[in-house]
């Protein structure tokens, strides 16, 4: 017959280190899933070098989705992008606050595309090397 074997009590400190944990681990995937979908969106890397998508294409895209649909996932993709900000000052760069590329809004519910901005243009040739 072997020894008994002590319970292990309850650790305050160890459940603590846990949540934690769990807590760092929810931001990090909030952080990179947004990124992730992001560029995914606008066609951008990070570094920065440029679009996929021409401003033309961008706005063949943009018109291939319902312009009601397209405008919620631009002004939800805004108000994630300042909640992100609230809740993790300082870890969202600048760059992901606003649309990769510039647009406007005619009568409320048309898009229409502009430029790149140019924190996700190419950087010049000289500097890619």
């Amino acid at each position: 017959m072997g020894y008994p074997v002590p319970e292990i009590g309850f650790d305050a400190a160890e459940h603590a280190r846990n949540k934690v944990l769990r807590a760092n681990q929810l931001q990090d995937i909030i952080l990179q899933q947004y990124k992730d979908t992001y560029q995914d969106f606008w066609g951008v890397t990070d570094p920065p070098s440029g679009s996929r998508y021409t401003t033309e294409e961008m706005q063949r895209v943009i018109n291939a989705i319902p312009q009601a649909v397209a405008i919620d996932m631009l002004q939800d993709s805004r108000a994630f992008a300042d909640f992100v900000n609230t809740a993790y000052p300082g870890l969202l760069d600048a760059k992901y606050s606003a649309s990769a590329f510039t647009y406007t809004t005619h009568n409320g519910n048309t898009i229409v595309i502009g430029a790149l901005r140019p924190e996700w243009a190419a950087p010049p040739a000289e500097e890619q090397s």
